[in-house]
C-alpha cells in the first residue's frame, strides 16, 4: 500500500523550504527516521518519517517551498 507523506508544520507556520532530503527514491526507511530537513523564516528542523517502508516518490525538490499539510513524498508500506 502506498501512503502519502504530508508536511506537518507548527500551527503558526504556513510555509517552509525543503533544505535537503535524507533519503532517495527507492531507499528503505523506518518510522521516525529522518526524512527531510525543512527551513522556515525562524528555524530549521528535521521532519521524521511517519511510516516504515520504501520511498517510491519524492514530490518536492530541494530548494522548493511547501505549505502545511502538502503531500511531499510517497512511501510503500507493508500494511
Amino acid at each position: 500500500m502506498v501512503k502519502q507523506v504530508k508536511s506537518s508544520l507548527v500551527e503558526e507556520v504556513e510555509k517552509a523550504t525543503v533544505s535537503f532530503w535524507y533519503v532517495k527514491e527507492g531507499s528503505e526507511i523506518k518510522k521516525s527516521e529522518s526524512l527531510v530537513e525543512l527551513v522556515t523564516e525562524k528555524t530549521s528542523f528535521t521532519f521524521e518519517s511517519p511510516f516504515s517502508g520504501k520511498i517510491t516518490k519524492i514530490l518536492v525538490e530541494e530548494g522548493k517551498e511547501i505549505s502545511n499539510n502538502q503531500v511531499i513524498a510517497e512511501i510503500e508500506t507493508n500494511d
